[in-house]
Order: structure tokens, then C-alpha cells, then sequence
């Protein structure tokens, strides 16, 4: 959901197009899974990756946060209710590299932090049972998220996008955004951002000495507690702009049924302000270890490019050598000025 409390974006290109909510959690009789979605069977149990594993937690089934309206990344499938997407058979084939049985939980994401904080190391090697154990949910790693005492372990680099439908207004930069409704989902990087780009933090108040990139013909910007919303409040029209990672904006153009179409790149081809994605965990947490090299093993192992190939999302992908903690990096032009 790079989605939120900033920290998401994709890689490919930046799009300004449209949002279908329904359609991109498969509204029709079809699902929106792709047929070879799931762990690929290569994937098996590491023993250096199995012992770097706590012994508190072998044996259990472990507790993964999602915020699952943000397809093809994470979302319920509507034919079978299962949550799906690349970030789900992602986290899957994590935890069966480590020897272990995970489940997903479908939680807002402006709580999910919050969640993850509720047992810090020490309480949980004391004894205490967290609720989650960690977050697969389109995370941009930020200063701001890991001060709160959160970690980020690389796993993809994502570019944000904006949407339109069909017949709306064109944009192609930040300043495009003045003067419209923009529909953005609660805590993500994209909220953060148009808001910034008034010169603002999220809820109008000013920045010091910041600029007001559209003074004299603001925005509005709409934040919602989930992008499924979001994608609602465009469709409907009562948002002209949706402001979202271009991975989910991508899939929502390919399932509208040519409703919405795709903007213009930007030099290069590139996406604006490309980041990681990063696996959420407690700082200090004692998986960070197990998370880390399992991601590695996935990539090295080509597994990771399969799952990303088969939910078409391969552009998102990095290399071993990636796989880090809190890279708090950006690359290319950001998608407005720093505020």
C-alpha cells in the first residue's frame, strides 16, 4: 500500500491513470489472481536460514500485517475471500525458506505500526506473544518510520503514479494536481506528498518556511482509510486525481476494461521518486537476521523473479545486493519538491 506512512513506490514508469476499485479486486465473476500466483515449488527450507530462527517462535504460526486493498500487491480476493498478491506469495516463500507457517491479516494500515510496536524485543523475549510479527504491506522505508522504532528490510523499488479516468484531466507533473480533488489512502508516502506540495503536513497545517507550489488554485486533497475507498471516490467522481504506487495504478488501467488509459512517461521512462519497499519488523526484532537472508536465498535462487513474473510486476524487482536494512534511497526525480 507503498502505500502509506510513506513508504512506498514502484519501478517502471510514472502513469496518470485511472483507479477502478472493484475491478482491481476482481469485482466480475473472474478472479484478479493470475492462475500460477502462489510459492513456487522450488522453495524450501534453508537450515543456515532455519537456524537463524527463534526458538520462541518455532513451531508457531506466525502473524503477518497486511493492508489488503491495494491489488495485484496485496488485496481479498472476492471468489474465495483469500488474500492474495505478489506481496502475499512473497511473504509465503519467506517464511517457508525459514521452516515456518505464516498467516496474513488483513489490518488497516494506519494501525499496522502501531501493532508492530505493541512488543517491543525485549517483552516478547520475556515471553510476550506480539500480535504481528511483521509487515508485508508496500512499505517505503522513511527516517520518520524508523525513529518510531520500526525496521525496513529491502525486498523491491517501486515509483509513485497518478490516476485518471478516461476524459479526466491530464497530468503529467505535480502541478497538474492544483485545483483538483486528489484521492489519496491514509499514512502513505502519496498523502504526505500532495499535501507537501502545498507546502503543508498532512491536515493543512503550514510548513515553515515551504513553498505553495499551487497557491491561488489549491487542491483538495481527500485521504481515505483504505485505497479500495480511494478507488471509489474516483471512479464515482468525487476525485478527479488518484495519487498511488504505479504497480497498483498499472493493474488498475489492465482490469478496467479500457475505461481508463495510461499517461504519458516521464524522461527516460522512469517512474517519479523511486524507493524500496521495505518488510516491516519491531526494530531489534530477532527475525530481522532470518527475514534478511531468506529474501537473498528468494532472489538468488530465481524464485523471487518467478513471483514477480507471474503477477506482471517484474520492474519492481532488486538485486541480492539490495536486500538491506532502512535504505532510506531515492532514485530519480521525485514527484514534488522536497518540503
Amino acid at each position: 500500500m507503498t502505500r502509506r506512512h510513506h513508504l512506498r513506490p514502484r519501478a517502471t514508469f510514472l502513469l496518470a491513470v485511472p483507479a477502478l476499485a472493484a475491478a482491481a479486486c476482481g469485482s466480475g465473476s473472474s478472479s484478479a489472481t493470475p492462475a500460477a500466483s502462489g510459492v513456487p515449488s522450488s522453495v524450501t527450507a534453508q537450515p543456515n536460514i532455519v537456524a537463524e530462527v527463534p526458538s520462541s517462535v518455532k513451531g508457531t504460526v506466525l502473524q503477518i500485517a497486511t493492508d489488503a486493498t491495494y491489488a495485484p500487491n496485496e488485496f481479498i480476493d472476492p471468489n474465495n475471500g483469500d488474500i492474495e498478491g505478489w506481496d502475499i506469495d512473497m511473504g509465503q516463500a519467506i517464511c517457508k525458506s525459514m521452516g515456518l507457517v505464516c498467516t496474513f491479516n488483513n489490518v488497516t494500515f494506519d494501525d499496522i505500526i502501531a501493532q508492530l510496536q505493541a512488543s517491543t524485543p525485549a517483552e516478547q523475549a520475556g515471553g510476550d506473544k506480539p500480535r504481528y510479527q511483521f509487515s508485508l504491506s508496500s512499505w517505503t522505508p522513511t527516517a520518520k518510520r524508523e525513529a518510531s522504532g520500526i525496521d525496513f528490510i529491502s525486498y523491491a523499488s517501486v515509483g509513485e503514479g497518478w490516476t485518471t479516468k478516461s476524459g479526466g484531466p491530464k497530468v503529467s507533473t505535480a502541478a497538474d494536481l492544483c485545483g483538483h480533488r486528489v484521492a489519496v489512502e491514509a499514512g502513505t508516502t502519496e498523502e504526505m506528498d500532495a499535501w507537501g506540495y502545498e507546502g503543508k503536513m498532512v491536515g493543512g497545517m503550514a510548513i515553515s518556511g515551504d513553498t505553495d507550489h499551487c497557491s491561488g488554485n489549491d487542491m483538495t486533497v481527500d485521504s481515505y482509510q483504505t485505497q479500495t475507498l480511494a478507488d471509489s471516490a474516483l471512479e464515482s467522481g468525487q476525485d478527479q486525481i488518484g495519487f498511488l504506487d504505479v504497480p497498483v495504478a498499472q493493474y488498475e488501467v489492465k482490469v478496467s476494461g479500457g475505461k481508463f488509459i495510461a499517461g504519458p512517461l516521464l524522461a527516460g521512462g522512469q517512474p517519479c521518486l523511486v524507493n524500496p519497499y521495505g518488510i516491516a519488523v519491531v526494530k531489534g526484532s530477532a527475525l530481522e537476521a532470518a527475514i534478511t537472508d531468506a529474501m537473498k536465498y528468494l532472489i538468488t535462487s530465481g524464485a523471487y523473479n518467478q513471483i514477480l513474473s507471474n503477477w506482471n510486476v517484474k520492474g519492481v524487482a532488486i538485486p541480492a545486493s539490495q536486500v538491506t536494512l532502512n535504505n532510506n534511497s531515492s532514485v530519480g526525480q521525485p514527484c514534488v519538491p522536497s518540503y
